[in-house]
């Protein structure tokens, strides 16, 4: 480490004083002890002894120290754009967005905790809607919400009884080595209305995901049916539903299907956590109470879609859609 150190404030009103009491540029040194070539650069570059003055000479000063820091990555636009599209439109976390960069080799090198600075910083420059709004945090993807426990005295999920059970599911599909092993469940909107069925498969966390009109059982069979038949039969080899009641015609389904059904244990949403994950992420789209009705088709495809080309930090950063399709994901 260099042990120079740049002129004061001070240090320039004693080479200011000096000049003025006709002292020597070696004088002038000595007394705030620096070399002599230092005060010579610094009167000359600022107008010499007849015209040097302290306040333009730390002025200049300032402003050339500005230009030679760093320059924070965020204040280039075309990063700022890239990220704040990725949070708002994409609903992609700080950490998918640093992750992703990385992965396509883009020329934007950013890491997460500086996006999470930068937002938290600034809003990364997006101005806010009113007095007192959060701005870019309140569209994090997490926002620290609670969990409501499961098993308590109205539970009335988990009933079934002598059921396949997940326990003597195949090894392929613990280790997730092969596509087509899928959970299920439902995710409800408001009381009495539609629901979505959502199957997940566990390599690729590939979401299939359909409308049903009214949650039962025939209903819920007939969407599941509906969505595995479209796959290549070797992309469906067993199915891990919740155990709601919804799920009660599991023998149909796995005889239209040629396909193993296995029921996790009761109360172990763990058990099908790759699920119950990415119905955290639709939760960002449709929160609770939704009216799904309202929603068009269209709609819902579109957010599956967009969920399918998420980059997830468990795939390295490849989408879903990637790993299960072999799609290549291209953004501009």
């Amino acid at each position: 480490m260099s042990p120079y150190k740049h002129l004061t404030l001070k240090e320039r009103e004693t080479i200011l004083l000096g000049i003025n009491n006709g002292w020597s540029q070696e004088l002038i040194a000595k007394e705030i002890g620096r070399s002599k070539s230092t005060i010579s650069r610094e009167v000359s570059r600022n107008g010499g002894r007849d015209n040097y003055s302290v306040a333009n000479a730390h002025t200049r000063y300032q402003a050339v120290r500005q230009s030679c820091r760093r320059h924070r990555i965020l204040d280039r636009a075309e990063v700022r754009e890239r990220v704040v599209t990725s949070i708002t439109q994409l609903h992609w976390s700080p950490a998918q967005i640093a992750g992703r960069l990385r992965h396509e080799n883009s020329s934007i090198q950013i890491s997460y905790p500086t996006i999470y600075r930068g937002i938290y910083r600034n809003n990364l420059g997006v101005p806010l809607k009113s007095h007192g709004a959060r701005g870019l945090p309140r569209q994090l993807r997490h926002r620290g919400k609670t969990r409501k426990v499961k098993g308590t005295i109205h539970e009335r999920r988990g009933r079934f009884n002598d059921v396949p059970s997940i326990h003597e599911r195949p090894v392929s599909a613990e280790k997730r080595s092969w596509f087509g092993h899928w959970e299920g469940d439902t995710v409800r909107g408001k009381t009495g209305h539609s629901a979505l069925v959502t199957l997940v498969d566990r390599r690729s966390r590939f979401l299939l995901s359909k409308r049903v009109m009214k949650v039962n059982a025939d209903n819920v069979k007939a969407v599941m049916v509906a969505l595995l038949s479209t796959q290549p039969s070797n992309r469906v080899r067993t199915i891990t539903p919740d155990r709601g009641t919804e799920f009660a015609r599991y023998k149909e389904l796995a005889r239209e299907l040629n396909a193993k059904v296995f029921f996790p244990d009761p109360h172990a949403p763990q058990q099908r956590g790759t699920n119950e994950n990415t119905n955290g992420l639709i939760r960002e789209y449709f929160p609770k109470n939704t009216d799904l009705d309202l929603q068009t088709d269209e709609d819902i495809q579109a957010f599956v879609e967009q969920l399918n080309n998420r980059p997830r930090k468990v795939l390295g950063w490849k989408t879903p859609s990637e790993v299960y399709l072999g799609k290549k994901l291209h953004l501009s």
